[in-house]
């Protein structure tokens, strides 16, 4: 049975868009409370903040990298097509 009224679309979508957003803003934010507060807070929060930002920064890049394997699976599919 052939279906003509199926449309498929396989465009690249940057389906992690929202989520690199959201951690650049918290880890924009934490930046900011770390430079604002630096010379008042203890040791240990600023550390702790400095640990929390490297986090972000490492799990913003591996979510870049996997849009990116994203995209370039889409465009194999198109190519194929």
């Amino acid at each position: 049975m052939k279906y003509n009224n199926v449309i498929v679309d396989i465009k690249p979508r940057p389906v992690l868009e929202e989520l690199i957003s959201d951690l650049t803003n918290k880890m924009l934010n934490l930046k900011k409370v770390l430079r604002d507060n630096r010379r008042y807070a203890d040791t240990d929060i600023v550390d702790t903040l400095e640990s929390n930002i490297q986090l972000l920064d490492e799990v913003i890049e591996r979510c870049y990298a996997q849009q990116e394997l994203i995209n370039m699976r889409n465009e194999q599919l198109i190519g194929l097509n």
